[in-house]
């Protein structure tokens, strides 16, 4: 769960200049190498959990952050532990995905 608000939102959906909710999901690829659970899931959701919890409190408060914005912020903290793309969705009706550039 968490809020924030586009400063710059084009005219049509000006209401999202102001704080607003979302239940914001996150997924997010990892590169793997043994297909038997090299990477154990609630281990992973945990730790981005902690991760936006840390920086954003409860519920997360992202400020003018959008999802491209919140993606980055995530991949760039779990590329060393191999993450490779991640997606981050509002309510789970749109979003954005960020990879790893190569």
């Amino acid at each position: 769960e968490g809020f924030h608000n586009y400063p710059n939102a084009p005219v049509g959906v000006e209401f999202l200049k102001y704080e607003h909710r979302h239940l914001f999901q996150i997924r997010c690829g990892f590169k793997v190498s043994d297909s038997n659970r090299e990477k154990e899931i609630f281990l992973e959701q945990e730790a981005i959990k902690n991760l936006l919890t840390d920086h954003f409190g409860y519920p997360c408060i992202f400020g003018s952050m959008s999802c491209e914005m919140i993606a980055e912020l995530v991949l760039e903290c779990f590329y060393p532990k191999g993450m490779i793309w991640c997606e981050v969705f509002e309510d789970g009706l749109g979003g954005a995905r960020v990879a790893v550039k190569k």
